[in-house]
């Protein structure tokens, strides 16, 4: 059972997406309980790693997802252009994916229903990741 007062096994599942579990969600990245970063694997493409503590029930959430895709295949795009600037902050989304069935979940459905957005800035080309 983790330290944090908002840590709780017994959490109901709760459809919400309030402003207060982003509020939380960024008191948990700032004291390291929650981690968070995008990663550019390729030119033009990015992705997101979000993990540690949901902020709503406690448990452990490990979140990937992919923000762009390869565009231009068939030529049109110059090579080494992009169609994003890659140091913009950009705004992740996520669902709880704790793995835990909560009380009141609907049938086949884990996490506690809590959604919450962190806001990432890119890590540059070939630097290392953040890791614990």
């Amino acid at each position: 059972m983790s330290d944090d007062s908002s840590a709780d096994s017994a959490q109901r599942y709760e459809k919400t997406a309030a402003f207060a579990w982003t509020e939380r969600a960024f008191e948990l990245l700032e004291s390291g309980r929650l981690r968070a970063e995008i990663r550019q694997p390729r030119p033009g493409v990015l992705a997101s790693h979000v993990w540690g503590r949901c902020p709503r029930c406690g448990h452990d959430i490990d979140d990937w997802q992919p923000l762009s895709a390869v565009t231009g295949l068939t030529g049109s795009r110059q090579p080494g252009s992009t169609t994003r600037d890659t140091t913009d902050v950009e705004p992740v989304d996520i669902n709880c994916g704790c793995g835990t069935v909560h009380s009141g979940a609907p049938a086949d459905i884990t996490g506690c229903g809590v959604s919450f957005r962190v806001e990432l800035e890119p890590v540059p080309e070939g630097a290392a990741p953040e890791r614990e």
